[in-house]
């Protein structure tokens, strides 16, 4: 990495760590995502029979029996590993709201704070400055996803050794989705982030702007992509080659929109 590049990143994840409303999300988010399934599966009914039953767990028994995937396992173990395989498409969610937040604020922050035009008036390449940017907020995000991953795939294993006997894990796909997915999932809502601030006169106009783009798209790519991905690894390939093309496409694309000699006149007045 050149030494520009590194100074510059390492005071946008300064920037990062002292913004309180990101951190709000770096903490809620896995808290969620963890929490939730993990109560769920421990008051899951494994027996269909059971009188009384939730319509709403009857209805998951009823979708398990007609997943041809799981159609060679016990009842209580089908639905079981439905709603583990299904929680598991929120893990492509996540990255993308944490890294959104952070990219979102992070031109708009320069511009509020003054310090936008000095650092373009520096030697730092237009590459270099956006690359900074989209590892600031696309990394961190990612780092806590594949942590919040990894105690969702334990707690699931407890709950099961406890409730079943012997453990479920998430299986193969949701490691691949997990651990290659995810990066690309932070990266393209970091650059989608890194446009709504570019465009944004303040921070809070920026985080709005970047709600109306990235929330809609990351249910589309979770709805879409990120359910199919955590049925087989063949389907997550398939959606690593659509984000890989996606993240690249934005990022050219932010880069071509990125003038700096337009930014330092207009932001002058």
């Amino acid at each position: 990495m050149k030494p520009v590049l590194s100074l510059f990143l390492r005071k946008e994840l300064r920037d990062i760590r002292g913004n309180a409303q990101v951190w709000v999300g770096y903490l809620l988010l896995p808290l969620i995502g963890v929490g939730i399934p993990i109560v769920l599966l421990s008051l899951l009914p494994l027996d269909p029979a059971l009188p009384g039953i939730d319509p709403d767990f009857a209805a998951l028994f009823r979708f398990a029996a007609l997943d041809p995937i799981l159609a060679g396992y016990p009842e209580g173990e089908r639905v079981m590993r439905l709603l583990v395989r299904e929680v598991g498409a929120f893990f492509l969610f996540m990255p993308v709201l944490l890294s959104s937040m952070g990219a979102a604020m992070s031109i708009a922050a320069e511009k509020q704070q003054r310090t936008l035009e000095p650092i373009l008036a520096t030697p730092v390449e237009d590459r270099e400055f956006l690359l900074a940017k989209l590892l600031a907020a696309a990394v961190p995000g990612t780092l806590v996803t594949w942590g919040a991953g990894i105690l969702y795939a334990l707690g699931t294993v407890v709950v099961s050794v406890v409730r079943l006997g012997y453990p479920v894990f998430p299986g193969l796909p949701f490691a691949v989705a997990l651990l290659l997915l995810v990066p690309f999932a932070g990266g393209i809502a970091a650059l989608i982030g890194m446009r709504a601030s570019m465009r944004a006169a303040d921070v809070q106009a920026a985080a709005q702007m970047a709600g109306l783009w990235v929330i809609p798209a990351a249910l589309v790519l979770s709805g879409l992509l990120g359910r199919p991905a955590m049925r087989s690894v063949p389907l997550a390939l398939v959606a690593l080659v659509l984000f890989g093309f996606l993240f690249w496409w934005l990022f050219v694309g932010t880069l071509k929109r990125f003038d700096r000699e337009e930014i330092l006149v207009r932001w002058r007045r």
